[in-house]
């Protein structure tokens, strides 16, 4: 006895269609990617020639730490803080 074929050809409709949506995922990626690359670049121009501009990017940058690490920590404490209630239970 032969097994259906169309249960199959469902699978694979789909599959060709979660490849053609990372395709088209990868594809607008690709453009944000270099689109942000070029922007970056165009910044980096501008910072070199108004150190103004340089000094704002600077400052913005070390926020940028700050604001990482104060994040790294809140969420250390808060995991250290439900290790201590799970094993306090």
């Amino acid at each position: 006895m032969e097994k259906p074929q169309i249960p199959y050809i469902h699978g694979w409709r789909g599959m060709d269609n979660v490849i053609s949506h990372a395709q088209a995922t990868l594809g607008t990626l690709m453009s944000q990617r270099s689109t942000f690359g070029g922007i970056t670049t165009k910044i980096s121009n501008v910072s070199s020639r108004l150190p103004t501009i340089n000094h704002v990017l600077a400052s913005i940058r070390r926020k940028k730490s700050m604001d990482t690490i104060i994040l790294s920590l809140v969420a250390s404490v808060c995991a250290f803080l439900i290790l201590v209630y799970w094993l306090s239970k």
